[in-house]
């Protein structure tokens, strides 16, 4: 097997879609080995559920249509009396119509009744039945959904990518040697907290996956409104005058900051090949299905602009336009910095691999992904992955039904191998970053005694989830963020700092102008948010024993996890 990634897009389409495909199914059918559920006992009672599941939704519409009847008998028989009411005097017909009315209504409503209890009824015993059958059902599979751990599914994507490797978590060591080696600048994670990091190595060379949560400044206009009224006095067609009431709704308008919150994913990849080189590309927007003659407008009106930047010599770039004019125009790295690392870098194999990418509408994702250069770090965005899900807990495969989990299983994995395949295509696209070895010392693998980093902290708060951490006070979403207070032992004792913010009611008045020709005040009401935070304390161990480190805790912590080989607890308030 060639253990270089040449030509990520065709060796995906070609070896390893079928291949982890081919081991996702081994690995279930390991585990189902493993478990020793008895596989066809459960798929007895996943068709008894099934029944009991088809009978109840159609109790459930019997029910739904004995109430309809119901309701119309007993509308049809109120609305015939008052038929009746109001027909008191006319002819009898009439009259005796209306009480037809009422009478028909008031059978029908009271005919169906019984049958409405019947099937409520039904409903009620069948749902029950369903709940002890799915109760019996999980116990047959509690064997074989303990047996799912956080790192199957990146587990299944080194067996199936050459020369990829993924961390356990992520390691104090392994952020040290983004900062040291690569210059890696710990600002980017001001006003941001990391909800999960999978960090690893590609090629040796180092690399993380970044879902996080981050605030940013926004606006909001806050309206206010005030009725007025004036008296004016006008004169009628015939000649006559009198006064008339006008009224109006004055608004005003006030724009006041308020944070908001978004929630991003991006790979982070660190090389030593071309280190003096800066860039960065979005998507062009001008590939995919939409190729007609728009398209190709928009095309050569991009590369006409490329071509006089590139004879502009009136600015201090040195932007020197390749020869192959559909790369430029597709890639538009307009702002590199360093023209011959650039070609040292996109030599004509890695534009034509990085063309197969962009060009793709098929097999990957196409041209969706933010590349961006600066010296020995690479940072990506790519629109699939922001949908994608990062994370690998294992409870999101826990299932009662045996077929369900197994289809389950195979679906996610496969979509998750193709997210974060695709997401690093473009670095594999590249010749010169696989074959540019990590300096020397690098080390590849994570020590049994490595230390967390922060951004595995934070990632391990939010697991937890916000709530726990909170500001009372706090009306917004909480970034958390940690400091490592002490460390001895392997155990290490973590400040969790929520930064959140609380409101203030605020009113503010606008002078407006009405139809009566006077200036009028007019409240409007807006939020002031003001910064608040708390502090809590989690203690945790790296590669621990679960039974004792919870063991020794149990009366002084509010919960406790294993997660992704740490063990931790929250401290007690």
């Amino acid at each position: 097997m060639n253990e270089d990634v040449q030509e990520p897009l065709a060796r995906y389409r070609d070896e390893f879609r079928e291949k982890f495909a081919r081991l996702a199914r081994e690995k279930f059918a390991e585990l189902a080995k493993r478990s020793r559920v008895d596989v066809e006992a459960n798929r007895r009672l996943a068709a008894e559920v099934g029944k009991l599941q088809t009978e109840a939704d159609s109790a459930k519409n019997r029910k739904t249509g004995y109430g309809c009847l119901a309701v119309v008998g007993f509308l049809t028989a109120a609305a015939s009396l008052a038929g009746a009411v109001a027909a008191n005097g006319e002819p009898g017909r009439a009259q005796a119509w209306c009480v037809s009315g009422v009478v028909a209504g008031l059978i029908l409503g009271i005919a169906v009744i019984p049958r409405f209890r019947a099937a409520s009824k039904r409903v009620v015993e069948l749902r029950a039945l369903i709940a002890e059958k799915k109760e019996i059902a999980w116990k047959q599979m509690e064997p074989l959904n303990r047996l799912y751990t956080w790192d199957i599914t990146v587990g299944l994507i080194e067996a199936t990518v050459p020369r990829l490797k993924f961390d356990p978590y992520f390691t104090a060591e392994r952020l040290a040697s983004l900062r040291g080696r690569f210059d890696w600048d710990d600002s980017f994670n001001d006003g941001k907290s990391v909800i999960f990091a999978q960090s690893g190595a590609v090629c040796g060379n180092p690399f993380v996956f970044g879902h996080y949560l981050e605030m940013k400044w926004g606006e909001k206009i806050y309206e206010g409104a005030k009725e007025i009224s004036w008296t004016e006095t006008v004169r009628g067609s015939d000649g006559k005058t009198r006064s008339v009431r006008r009224y109006e709704t004055l608004r005003a308008h006030v724009t006041r900051p308020i944070p908001v919150y978004d929630e991003r994913k991006l790979l982070l990849y660190g090389n030593a090949a071309a280190p003096n080189l800066s860039f960065s590309r979005r998507p062009s927007g001008l590939t995919g299905k939409d190729e007609g003659f728009w398209s190709s407008v928009r095309k050569r009106w991009r590369l006409n602009r490329l071509k006089a930047y590139s004879r502009d010599l009136t600015d201090d770039s040195d932007f020197t336009l390749m020869s192959n004019h559909e790369f430029e125009t597709l890639f538009h790295a307009k702002d590199r910095d360093h023209e011959v690392e650039f070609r040292l870098l996109f030599t004509p194999a890695a534009q034509t691999q990085m063309l197969n990418l962009m060009k793709d509408s098929t097999v990957g994702y196409g041209d969706d992904f933010t590349f961006i250069k600066r010296k020995k770090m690479n940072v990506l965005f790519s629109k699939h992955l922001d949908e994608a899900t990062l994370d690998t807990d294992p409870s999101r495969f826990f299932n009662w039904d045996y077929d369900a989990a197994f289809s389950f299983f195979v679906r996610f994995n496969e979509s998750y191998f193709k997210a974060v395949y695709f997401a690093m295509a473009p670095l594999l696209a590249i010749p010169l970053y696989r074959q540019t070895p990590p300096r020397e010392g690098a080390r590849q693998g994570v020590p049994a005694d490595a230390a967390a980093s922060f951004w595995e902290l934070e990632s391990l708060a939010n697991h937890y989830g916000e709530a726990e951490f909170r500001h009372p006070d706090c009306v917004t979403r909480s970034l958390l963020k940690t400091r490592v207070v002490a460390r001895a032992d392997g155990e290490s004792r973590v400040a969790v700092t929520a930064y959140g913010y609380r409101g203030a009611e605020r009113v503010d008045y606008e002078d407006v102008y009405g139809g009566d020709g006077r200036l009028h005040r007019v409240a409007v009401h807006w939020t002031e948010y003001l910064p608040v935070q708390r502090t809590s304390g989690m203690r945790l161990r790296e590669r621990g024993a679960p039974s004792e480190f919870f063991g020794e805790r149990a009366a002084a912590s509010r919960g406790s996890l294993f997660r992704r080989s740490i063990v931790s607890c929250l401290e007690a308030s």
